[in-house]
C-alpha cells in the first residue's frame, strides 16, 4: 500500500469508526500502517543517539579540530605572508635607494674622471708646449753656435786660403807677423 493510500485510509477511517478512535490512537494507526511501531521507535532512537554520540566523540569531534588546526594554519600561513610580502616591499624599497645612490655615485665618480681627465688633457698639452718651445729654443741654439761656429771655420779657412794666395802671389814668404796681419785685414773684410 503507498504511502497517500495509507494516509488517505487513516483520514477516513477504514475498518475502524470515528467515534471510537482517539487522536492518539488514529497516529499510531497510521504509523503502524508504515510499520512502525513505539518500542521499535524507541529502540532506533537510543541506536541513533548512541551511533550520533560514536560518530560525534571519534569523528566529527577530531574532524572538527583538525579543521580549526588547519584555519589556525592558514591564518598564520597568510599573516607569514603578508609580513614576507611587507618585507619584501620593504627590501625593495631599500634595495632601489641602495641603487640610486650607487647611481648616483657612480654619475659623480664619472663625472670627476672626466673633469680629472680634461685636467689631465690640459696639463699634457701645456707640457708638451713647454717641452716643445723648449726644444724649439734648443734646436735654435744649436743651430746658431753651430752656424757661429761654421762662420769661424769657414772664416779661419778663408783667411788661410786668402794668405796663401797672397803669398803665391807675392812669390815671398812672409813672416809671422805680416801673415798675422794680412790674417786680420782678411777676417775684417769678411765680417763686414
Amino acid at each position: 500500500m503507498t504511502f497517500i493510500s495509507a494516509l488517505l485510509a487513516a483520514e477516513h477511517g477504514t475498518g475502524s469508526t470515528k467515534a471510537d478512535a482517539s487522536p492518539l490512537e488514529g497516529i499510531q494507526n497510521l504509523f503502524g500502517s508504515f510499520g512502525v511501531d513505539l518500542p521499535h521507535l524507541i529502540v532506533q532512537l537510543v541506536n541513533f543517539s548512541i551511533l550520533a554520540f560514536v560518530v560525534y566523540r571519534f569523528a566529527v569531534k577530531p574532524a572538527l579540530g583538525q579543521m580549526e588546526e588547519r584555519n589556525r594554519l592558514i591564518e598564520k600561513g597568510l599573516a607569514d605572508a603578508q609580513a614576507a610580502t611587507q618585507r619584501l616591499a620593504e627590501a625593495q624599497q631599500a634595495s632601489d635607494a641602495k641603487l640610486n645612490a650607487a647611481s648616483d655615485e657612480a654619475a659623480r665618480i664619472l663625472a670627476e674622471a672626466r673633469n680629472s681627465a680634461k685636467a689631465a688633457v690640459e696639463a699634457a698639452k701645456a707640457e708638451a708646449q713647454a717641452a716643445q718651445t723648449e726644444v724649439i729654443a734648443k734646436a735654435k741654439a744649436a743651430i746658431e753656435a753651430d752656424r757661429v761656429k761654421m762662420l769661424a771655420e769657414v772664416r779661419g779657412e778663408v783667411s788661410r786660403l786668402v794668405v796663401e794666395t797672397a803669398a803665391k802671389v807675392l812669390a815671398e814668404n812672409l813672416d809671422d807677423a805680416t801673415r798675422g796681419r794680412l790674417n786680420e785685414a782678411a777676417v775684417k773684410q769678411l765680417a763686414r
